[in-house]
């Protein structure tokens, strides 16, 4: 047994992770691990234990006994699973005073709007109002015509990676398939436990407008807050 302070470090090491990246991805607050790592927190809610090891992929009933037990995939060994390749959401970064952000580069596009994020910022975009000094937050370049008329190719969508999502937002979404991270540009319908459910305003031939994931294979929903053409 060991103390939960040097769990969240130890674990974030392995993962690879920030303290705010491994709280973003499980709903916590963004400080909710930095507390933990330097003292101010020195014990956590049990309501809280479930999302605090779904940040760290541990066991919730081995963490709750400050043991550190790592979880896979149901039915598979303890294995991590592939990080985004986007770096979802990106590591902090602090903007200058020119008040841009990154465009994140991406290749063709596919069915339902499918897109791939290559992690590689292609370039810098003007910083709208609201999102100047916001950390992880980047634009994408509209490609195809499954948004019209809510978005037309190429246009460009600022994202913060921070705001809660509600049924009807528009949303940049990761997505885990086949061994391969895909991005989507949609509205956002709901999300459970099962599934992700989004609509396309524009389906192509034989596609719908309806798209559901399930829930354990979404890496990142990220709320899009402003689209313009430059």
């Amino acid at each position: 047994m060991t103390d939960l302070k040097t769990i969240v470090e130890k674990r974030l090491e392995e993962l690879g992770l920030s303290p705010i990246e491994a709280a973003t991805r499980a709903g916590l607050e963004r400080t909710f691990l930095r507390d933990i790592i330097v003292g101010r927190k020195k014990s956590v809610r049990a309501d809280k234990m479930g999302e605090l090891a779904r940040a760290l992929s541990l066991d919730p009933g081995a963490l709750a006994r400050n043991e550190m037990v790592p979880v896979g995939a149901p039915g598979s060994p303890t294995t991590q699973r592939p990080a985004p390749n986007a770096s979802f959401p990106p590591r902090w970064q602090q903007f200058p005073g020119d008040t841009s952000i990154p465009l994140r580069g991406h290749i063709a596009a596919g069915a339902n709007g499918r897109f791939i994020l290559n992690g590689q910022d292609i370039a810098r975009v003007f910083c709208p109002p609201g999102l100047e000094g916001v950390e992880g937050a980047y634009a994408v370049q509209v490609e195809g015509r499954s948004g019209e008329p809510r978005f037309f190719h190429g246009e460009t969508a600022w994202v913060n990676p921070h705001l809660k999502v509600r049924q009807g937002d528009d949303v940049v979404v990761q997505i885990l398939e086949d061994d391969e991270i895909s991005s989507y540009l949609k509205r956002y319908v709901s999300r459970s436990s099962d599934l992700l459910r989004l609509y396309q305003y524009n389906p192509g031939e034989g596609e719908s407008h309806d798209l559901e994931f399930p829930s354990d294979k979404v890496f990142a929903v990220h709320k899009v807050v402003f689209h313009a053409m430059l």
